[in-house]
């Protein structure tokens, strides 16, 4: 079976290379006979349409994949009505949005099948009974539409061991060498899931709606010999100025960081390929600045959402000090990293006053490249509650 696996990014951010869809459809590739395209729309926005329609005719797959963040989900609902009725296919959803509202994604018009979770397994046992004929009855982590009835199987438990999977491949982005360029960065991914429960964050109620170990690391140097593979393969073609890694809070685990960076140094990427990660305030400490910086930390992106810490505390849950904002801000510039700083404005009880303590905090700290956010409370959320909690009403 061949499957086309739409990302679907009409937005104009550039940024955006799905590191989900591109272990998902490695592994299709790398691990069973079927087949999986990734059909990409960052560079395409004024003729998509023209863009998906060479892409099939090319590929002439036998049903089409979309990945669904709750944000894109108005791409999403365009991408179904134009696949249903120009070609006539079966679409399969996934992602974190299917996961977090099954019901909901599965009740799509137009929407054949949902995977929830983790999509390497349970997709390849579906497209094995599509190739059969058979019903999908029975493939956990899969419900479908199968004889006019609605088959909707148990979870299936997350991956346990992501050390098992093939190193995704990025030739699958037809479009990879843009993507550096224009970027500057290579993405990496050593851990799937957070230990953290903030209340604006879709990790949470990821972690409460799946089965199995939420928080999964892989060997630390594994992963840090992907990334030189991976430059390696790439920096001939296109530049890499910074492998950017999307752990979602990179250092907090000390002994794992410490054999990451070791083995970063040891195969001689720290002269070579600064890095980047996301952290918090309270999970970096000055001995692991000085660990990362010797290894080529070049950038880090922490999380500040409010100056106001009432704000940060009560409406966030992020129970983080100001002043330990400050001190590692401090120990930071100190070795001579950049901060990236993530703000929110707007959320629950916010006021102007509380803003603009966000934007005075960020002045103070002197973080060189601040990021504001407009608040968007995700389903499922507790900040999605608190919305309405507070007197707010949210669009759908």
């Amino acid at each position: 079976m061949k499957i086309s696996i739409i990302s679907p990014n009409l937005s104009g951010d550039v940024s955006i290379v799905d590191m989900g869809i591109t272990y998902l459809a490695t592994y299709l590739n790398q691990r069973t006979h079927h087949r999986a395209l990734i059909i990409d729309f960052t560079y395409h926005r004024k003729d998509w349409k023209r863009h998906l329609e060479d892409s099939l005719r090319k590929y002439q797959p036998d049903l089409i994949g979309i990945t669904c963040v709750s944000m894109y989900m108005r791409y999403v609902s365009e991408f179904i009505r134009e696949v249903k009725e120009r070609y006539g296919l079966p679409i399969i959803l996934g992602g974190y949005h299917v996961t977090l509202m099954p019901e909901e994604s599965f009740a799509m018009e137009g929407v054949d099948a949902i995977c929830i979770g983790d999509g390497e397994f349970s997709l390849s046992e579906y497209l094995d009974c599509l190739e059969a004929g058979k019903s999908p009855q029975g493939i956990r982590g899969i419900w479908a539409k199968y004889g006019g009835h609605l088959v909707k199987n148990p979870q299936r438990e997350l991956i346990q061991d992501i050390d098992s999977l093939p190193l995704p491949d990025y030739d699958l982005w037809e479009e990879i060498e843009k993507f550096i360029y224009y970027n500057g960065v290579m993405y990496f991914v050593g851990n799937r899931g957070c230990p953290f429960n903030c209340t604006y964050c879709s990790e949470f109620p990821m972690k409460n709606s799946t089965s199995g170990k939420y928080l999964r690391r892989r060997d630390p140097r594994a992963y840090a010999r992907e990334v030189k593979y991976q430059w390696e393969k790439y920096n001939h073609r296109v530049k890499i100025k910074v492998a950017h890694f999307f752990d979602a809070v990179f250092p907090f685990d000390k002994e794992w960081l410490a054999e990451f960076c070791g083995e970063y140094k040891a195969i001689g990427l720290n002269k070579r390929l600064p890095f980047s990660c996301f952290t918090r305030a309270d999970t970096i400490d000055e001995e692991r600045i000085e660990l990362m910086s010797g290894a080529g930390l070049k950038i880090a992106r922490i999380g500040i959402e409010a100056g106001n810490e009432r704000i940060r505390r009560e409406i966030y849950e992020k129970n983080i000090p100001t002043d330990q904002y400050r001190k590692v801000a401090r120990l930071l510039h100190k070795y001579g990293v950049v901060i990236t700083g993530y703000n929110i404005l707007g959320g629950p009880d916010e006021t102007y006053s509380t803003m603009r303590d966000t934007f005075n905090l960020v002045k103070e700290l002197k973080i060189e490249r601040p990021i504001f956010f407009t608040y968007r409370p995700l389903p499922r959320t507790e900040g999605a509650r608190k919305v309405l909690a507070y007197g707010g009403s949210i669009d759908t």
